[in-house]
């Protein structure tokens, strides 16, 4: 994985969402090599959507590759809607210390999000059909 297999689309640039996202996986794997493997098996587009800040990011990968678009871009596998801070948690979930493809569920960020997730604040469409792709992305865009 280098640099260059992170790319924002021209219309991201200017989106400082798009940019953060695209910061935050190139810096996370950067600082841990082994979350290569998850990155290089993702195929597939996510939506991220931070309704508070009226904004959204549709990220695409394929295998081994991202690319960053503003707005949605396509029909998206996966789309996480919710307020930003709960988008900025997904990046804070560590991992189970037994089981290290889970998430720690004991953790206070992950009881967080559950919370949000029973409230509806936060709603995840599409894990059911791609798990596989919402497992990788909880790890590669967690920053432990």
């Amino acid at each position: 994985m280098n640099a260059t297999d992170i790319e924002l689309s021209p219309s991201a640039s200017e989106n400082a969402f798009a940019v953060m996202m695209a910061e935050l996986i190139r810096a996370n794997l950067a600082d841990h090599p082994d979350k290569a493997r998850d990155f290089s098996a993702m195929h597939g587009r996510v939506a991220l959507v931070a309704e508070d800040a009226d904004t959204s990011v549709t990220l695409l990968f394929s295998g081994g590759k991202l690319s960053v678009h503003a707005g949605l871009y396509g029909i998206p596998d996966l789309v996480v809607r919710g307020p930003s801070e709960a988008l900025i948690d997904l990046s804070r979930v560590p991992p189970h210390p037994r089981f290290s493809f889970l998430p720690d569920f004991r953790s206070d960020v992950v009881r967080s999000l559950a919370r949000a997730l029973v409230d509806k604040k936060l709603r995840i469409y599409g894990l059911v059909s791609h798990p596989g792709l919402g497992l990788r992305l909880s790890r590669v865009l967690s920053i432990h």
